[in-house]
């Protein structure tokens, strides 16, 4: 979108955007020209010629100042209660309309869309995101390709220092994007060597330093487990790390850890034809992790932040781990494999202990994990699991609340710390038989961060949508891109 700001009252563009609130007494004084917006308003509400409630798109026309105008009208509903996800749907179904009409130009009077709530620059950067995040669409495969839709949007407000909002938006969407479209490439083709590629193309010229470790330096390295897991694909594992420097030199980095296995077949415990389905986005973890790096760069947070990428494919051949095998991580820990199909807590593990060398102040790691994550908590709910990291953990639980991204904790108990050494062969085991499984999954991973503060999201369910929303279409969803990124912001 490009954002033209206006400080008059003049309007040139034909079709105009106005917010609508339940009672038109809401909306301070306006003007379109020389006519004030309540007065060109009144009649076509008292003729239910548009809809109030929230969200809710209506189109019409009417004249101001003798000349023909295209009126486009979003409900409000009752401004006194709008809240953060009110404006989300709000710009969200506003753009979705624009790009299925084909509107390239138009204008939008913003202070028409101010509530008592939500303060004005978060309103601008709702609008900037959703210009962008909304109407994502991805068709890198397809022949007939749609042309790519560009809008020019002239706001009409007083208030200058909006601008900058809306580019800020306009950067959070960016990196949700850049996630989604990660996510959304074939796994014959997003092979973890090609996924290096991309992530060292995508930070190239930033202050955003690439290493790439490819599978044999992995294996010299003791990266014993995401070696294990990797070794069954003629395509080896990476371990992709990537550093952000926009804090004082020295100051200890916050740690971001994603799971990217680009696919996962479950190896010798292989998963059913069904269950295969969309096994290419079992990387979106790791994806959502480089959105939240892109964003920080974009913002220039002042932040030191270390991103750690587990690249992996989880295959069979007569190379793959099978179960009852024994590997030594990292840590220099043996690792019992009962079940291949339970990789993504390997390549974590070796992640998040490798992690612990940038001496992080805390490690926050992303993943689609555990079915059972999905089972106890829904298909739209993430659950976190907290060691040593409460002040942290209530922070983001209150961001995720704004943003309209749930997120519960589930616990992490001595049942499970004993459950992951219930080996008789080794250390450490990285499968039960019984329940809890989300939960031994969690903690098999914290192990590794020994005692520095650790959260592990688990985003198994709300990773991905099978349906499309105000926020974009269905297909890879950027989950907690925009909680953390606003909490890194208010650090």
């Amino acid at each position: 979108m490009k954002a033209i700001i206006n400080n008059t009252a003049k309007v040139e563009q034909e079709t105009i955007i106005v917010g609508v609130p339940e009672h038109l007494n809401q909306l301070e004084a306006i003007k379109i020209g020389e006519e004030d917006l309540k007065d060109l308003l009144s009649p076509l509400k008292e003729h239910q010629v548009f809809s109030t409630n929230v969200g809710t798109i209506s189109t019409t026309f009417f004249k101001v100042e003798e000349k023909a105008h295209k009126l486009i009208t979003v409900g409000l509903g009752n401004t006194k209660e709008l809240g953060y996800n009110d404006y989300l749907k709000i710009f969200g179904n506003l753009f979705q309309a624009l790009n299925s009409s084909r509107i390239t130009e138009a204008s939008l009077l913003f202070n028409s869309f101010k509530s008592q709530k939500v303060e004005k620059e978060i309103i601008a950067e709702i609008l900037g995101q959703q210009s962008e995040q909304s109407i994502y669409h991805f068709d890198g495969y397809k022949t007939n390709k749609s042309a790519p839709y560009q809008l020019t949007l002239e706001i009409h407000t007083e208030e200058d220092d909006i601008a900058k909002s809306i580019e800020n938006g306009e950067a959070i969407a960016t990196a949700v994007n850049l996630a989604r479209d990660y996510g959304n490439i074939p796994p014959n083709i997003l092979t973890p060597a090609y996924y290096a590629e991309l992530i060292e193309n995508q930070f190239n010229d930033t202050n955003v330093f690439v290493d790439i470790k490819d599978d044999e330096t992995l294996q010299k390295e003791g990266f014993g487990l995401i070696h294990a897991v990797g070794k069954g694909s003629k395509n080896g594992p990476r371990v992709i790390t990537l550093t952000y420097n926009g804090g004082k030199p020295g100051e200890n980095p916050i740690a971001l850890v994603g799971k990217g296995i680009t696919y996962d077949s479950g190896g010798y415990s292989i998963k059913s034809k069904t269950g295969m389905q969309t096994m290419k986005f079992d990387m979106c973890g790791s994806a959502n992790v480089i959105g939240m790096i892109e964003a920080a760069r974009q913002l220039a947070l002042p932040l030191n932040i270390v991103g750690i990428i587990a690249a992996a494919e989880n295959m069979v051949n007569e190379e793959a781990m099978k179960p009852d095998d024994v590997y030594t991580a990292l840590s220099g820990e043996s690792v019992e494999v009962l079940n291949t199909d339970a990789e993504g807590r390997l390549v974590l593990g070796d992640a998040v202990f490798y992690a612990n060398q940038f001496q992080p102040n805390i490690i926050l790691d992303f993943a689609t994990l555990t079915g059972a994550a999905v089972a106890a908590l829904g298909e739209d709910k993430a659950a976190v699991f907290n060691q040593n990291a409460e002040d942290t953990l209530k922070s983001i639980l209150g961001q995720a609340e704004i943003m309209d991204e749930k997120v519960f904790e589930l616990p992490i108990t001595a049942t499970e710390q004993a459950l992951i050494r219930k080996s008789e062969v080794a250390d450490l085991v990285n499968h039960t038989n019984g329940q809890g499984k989300a939960l031994f999954a969690a903690t098999f991973i914290n192990h590794f961060a020994g005692n520095t503060p650790h959260l592990h999201f688990d985003i198994a369910g709300p990773a991905t949508t099978n349906k499309p929303s105000y926020k974009g279409p269905a297909g890879p969803t950027g989950y907690l891109i925009s909680t953390i990124v606003q909490w890194l912001r208010n650090q």
